[in-house]
């Protein structure tokens, strides 16, 4: 008898006003206004806290094309505690005459009508692709080819990077600061190929005269020159 009135009346505890959910806390959003991630969530206040489904939350947050993570959890007695982790974007995918930024993985974060105040490489050659809309994910063997490389280049060098022409994933070409274009194959063995591009770019005289660098392959980089540019200087 004891045992039964003591379940009962944890039941009647779980399923009282104490429980009732008063405070959603958002962390975590730089970019996504709280309002949209509210509206995801989905539930009201006042709720019971233990009828909250944390996981099916965390779901519909991950469909926002601007979410990578969701975390959701309950603090109790009334408080439903959100981590966001926001997607990062890496490059600016150039798609029948529009613009797509997209993170690392290549989801589709937004279109954006202008991209001069980004300071992030273009991935172009891919083509017309379809179901490009915000939060799909675009795998494109070029996209990835070149995504690859862009989560490799450090930093400095990352600001050196105009453009990533990537029509074919085992022949990607970088667009370089001053217009130098640069064979570079495929997205494997970043590092060594970047060190062959400053070794080639440091024995330049006048970048103006380059037709192409080529470090796709292991040795020496190969550097031709415009040559009729070198006739007119000649003349």
């Amino acid at each position: 008898m004891f045992f039964l009135l003591t379940v009962t009346a944890l039941f009647y505890f779980i399923h009282s006003g104490f429980f009732s959910l008063e405070n959603i806390e958002i962390k975590g959003n730089e970019h996504i206004p709280r309002v949209e991630l509210e509206n995801l969530i989905g539930v009201a206040r006042g709720i019971n806290l233990w009828q909250v489904d944390t996981s099916a939350i965390a779901k519909r947050l991950a469909t926002h094309p601007l979410v990578a993570r969701a975390r959701v959890s309950r603090h109790w007695p009334r408080t439903l505690v959100v981590q966001i982790e926001e997607r990062t974007p890496v490059a600016i995918l150039v798609q029948d005459g529009s613009f797509l930024l997209v993170d690392g993985s290549g989801v589709v974060m937004e279109r954006i009508p202008r991209i001069g105040h980004l300071q992030l490489p273009l991935i172009s050659g891919v083509g017309k692709l379809e179901n490009t809309g915000p939060g799909r994910e675009i795998n494109h063997p070029g996209l990835q080819a070149a995504l690859a490389v862009v989560r490799q280049v450090p930093p400095d060098d990352l600001n050196q990077l105009q453009e990533i022409i990537a029509s074919s994933p085992d022949n990607l070409q970088l667009i370089w600061a001053g217009n130098i274009l640069v064979k570079f194959g495929d997205e494997q063995q970043v590092a060594e190929k970047l060190s062959r591009l400053h070794e080639a770019l440091r024995g330049l005289a006048g970048r103006e005269a380059v037709e192409y660098i080529d470090v796709s392959f292991a040795g020496p980089p190969v550097v031709k020159f415009n040559q009729v540019e070198k006739q007119e200087k000649k003349g």
